[in-house]
């Protein structure tokens, strides 16, 4: 069994079409309880989202244990709060790193909110990564929307000059937050059918996944911040009665 979890819902960025809950933050103690339920069920593998979930001081604690548990742990970030000095402390649990990363125009990171110089940071980043740990996987995630269809291929090259595993193009889907303020972001089939076609054959030294609406309807397993559990299936969340904590 494999997870998301939220254990932020707090974000140092303000992307236009982020789809991240909005709830409150628990405690140490209260997301210890939740992290012994979840190794109770068996969870394979979780996926520590946000949010950004660096913004949570008790991550690495978190992820120390689940890893005593043989807990696969994968943490999705912007990566803005890594660094050369503190890098080998936060990845130390960690068994893939997944950066968000739908750019490499500046000028787009700054009108989408994303943040100034985000893909020179992230550059950095990457460079540094396996040589601190050279087991990690990294993995970059692509949101595919309007703002960077004709983009792609631009950040594709790019990719090429890293030392990555995964690639994972996810078509934009409104599903919550701000994803709903702008009908104006979304593809459409056709144009994401493109996509498809254009890289799925390709041959590199990293994977390409592609993740569609198909994909992003199927069903989910997120643990939110607040410790609630949510089945998110076919465009829909839907809160469980499940007890966690």
């Amino acid at each position: 069994m494999k997870v998301c979890w939220n254990i932020t819902s707090r974000c140092n960025k303000n992307c236009q079409y982020c789809f991240k809950f909005n709830k409150e933050d628990l405690s140490l103690e209260e997301n210890k309880k939740i992290l012994n339920s979840l190794i109770e069920r068996d969870v394979e593998r979780i996926a520590w989202s946000g949010g950004e979930p660096y913004l949570y001081k008790d991550l690495k604690e978190l992820l120390k244990i689940s890893k005593e548990h043989n807990i696969l742990n994968y943490v999705n970030t912007n990566a803005t709060l890594l660094n050369a000095d503190n890098l080998k402390e936060n990845i130390q649990y960690v068994d893939r790193l997944i950066i968000s990363l739908d750019f490499i125009d500046e000028d787009l990171n700054s009108q989408y909110e994303i943040g100034e110089n985000y893909f020179e940071h992230v550059k950095k980043i990457l460079k540094l990564v396996k040589k601190i740990k050279p087991e990690i996987e990294i993995k970059i995630n692509t949101v595919v929307f309007r703002g960077n269809i004709d983009k792609l291929e631009d950040l594709y090259n790019e990719l090429l000059n890293y030392d990555i595993d995964c690639w994972k193009l996810i078509r934009f889907f409104p599903i919550r937050g701000k994803s709903l303020e702008d009908n104006n972001l979304a593809v459409t089939d056709d144009e994401f059918r493109k996509v498809i076609a254009n890289f799925k054959d390709r041959k590199q030294n990293f994977e390409i996944v592609i993740h569609g609406l198909k994909e992003m309807k199927e069903r989910h397993i997120i643990v939110l911040s607040s410790g609630k559990l949510v089945y998110s299936e076919g465009g829909e969340d839907i809160e469980s009665d499940d007890k966690l904590i």
